[in-house]
């Protein structure tokens, strides 16, 4: 398996990049998933404020709102990846954010992962009281924190990325908000599952010796049925949300 993000192409930089260059592939829009979840220190400092937290479409809400962490869904709408270098960015539509009492409002939109040689991080654009700010990086990628296979239909299949919050990300939620959570503090974790357009299988030497129960990648037309995610009240089955029991005492 290679490192995704925050390995050792990361770390030898743009000359290591440029002699690893390697077959860089598209990402298909809205032919892949990826999960964010909130882990329990983030998502008690929100309920300590009293704030609610929503989800913007297409993204969707899995976690139960009496789970001790929030859990969301976010498609992947498109990106751009050298598999040998493990550079490039993986973008996401939709996003997530949080209201207060008083009506304060902050929303995270369009999420992106990006990595290159100076630094791997999440950034998004922000949405304050109705008014967009800008974009900014809210999550940087803790070291070594992920591996990553290729199945054999060109499905980009991450293992757990760990995030960290930055110091604009607690100052934006310490002013707007009234939420203190200390910036350095692993607060998330991020699996990506975007799928790789015209992927050639030979141009790639990753190991897909593993790859064997891939079989159901090729079809990704339930990728494209997220038109009714504005009505959550499904949410209730989410019966993948048990798997997530480790995080309740991170």
């Amino acid at each position: 398996m290679k490192k995704f993000v925050a390995g050792s192409a990361v770390v030898l930089g743009l000359a290591s990049a440029s002699a690893m260059a390697g077959p860089v592939y598209q990402l298909k829009s809205n032919a892949g998933l990826s999960t964010l979840l909130l882990k329990t220190s983030f998502a008690e400092a929100i309920r300590m404020a009293s704030l609610e937290a929503d989800a913007t479409h297409p993204a969707k809400i899995l976690s139960r709102k009496d789970a001790p962490y929030l859990k969301l869904r976010l498609p992947v709408s498109g990106g751009v990846i050298d598999l040998a270098g493990v550079f490039g960015e993986i973008n996401h539509a939709g996003g997530f954010g949080f209201t207060a009492l008083d009506g304060s409002n902050v929303q995270f939109h369009n999420l992106v992962l990006e990595a290159s040689e100076s630094a791997v991080e999440v950034s998004g654009m922000v949405e304050v009281d109705g008014n967009v700010v800008g974009r900014q990086v809210l999550f940087d990628v803790m070291a070594d924190s992920s591996d990553f296979r290729v199945t054999r239909s060109g499905r980009l299949a991450t293992g757990t990325i760990v995030l960290a919050l930055t110091q604009a990300a607690s100052d934006l939620l310490n002013t707007e908000l009234g939420v203190f959570i200390p910036a350095g503090e692993e607060v998330a974790k991020l699996k990506e599952e975007p799928k790789l357009s015209n992927y050639d299988r030979k141009s790639d030497d990753s190991d897909d010796s593993d790859d064997s129960d891939d079989s159901d990648d090729s079809d990704d037309s339930d990728d494209s049925d997220d038109s009714d995610d504005s009505d959550d009240s499904d949410d209730s089955d989410d019966s993948d949300d048990s798997d997530d029991s480790d995080d309740s005492d991170d």
